[in-house]
């Protein structure tokens, strides 16, 4: 149940991927970023398709790289090709998630609209951020990068 009284109802729903990266779950996405019971399922979906493509075109060089190496699907790989492979599924998950929360988030500021809620749409910005950042340092990590990068101009 959500802090406005209505019931969260988890949406057993797979969004397919591209068959390299792995397909996407709407009831883990419910489950572990604790999204609230307002939210249609479909908007959900919507949210976690526009990240997923999001991820996907920022992780295309490094899906080029595996594949050349042999890789067709991350969650099945050869382990001496692909170490780690299990870790590396939660991590483009993570990648995934945090960026279609980071999207509900400042959606949630049009969901809630007396004015008891209004400090939720003044912050949302700011946790919206925290979590492109959680996206976007998955994404590093998938790549290799650190959290940083520095460079000498």
């Amino acid at each position: 149940m959500s802090f406005s009284g209505k019931p969260t109802t988890v949406v057993e729903q797979t969004i397919e991927n591209n068959g390299f990266w792995p397909d996407l779950s709407l009831a883990e996405y419910q489950k572990a970023y604790r999204l609230p019971g307002e939210y249609l399922s479909e908007v959900l979906v919507t949210q976690l398709e526009l990240a997923m493509g999001d991820v996907n075109s920022d992780l295309a060089r490094l899906m080029a790289s595996w594949q050349s190496l042999g890789i067709t699907e991350v969650a099945t790989a050869d382990p001496l090709l692909l170490q780690e492979r299990a870790y590396k599924v939660k991590l483009y998950k993570r990648a995934v998630y945090c960026r279609a929360k980071a999207t509900a988030l400042t959606d949630f500021a049009t969901v809630t609209r007396r004015e008891v809620a209004e400090n939720t749409g003044k912050e949302a910005p700011e946790r919206a951020d925290t979590f492109l950042a959680f996206s976007q340092s998955a994404v590093r990590a998938l790549q290799g990068r650190s959290r940083i990068t520095a460079a000498l101009l």
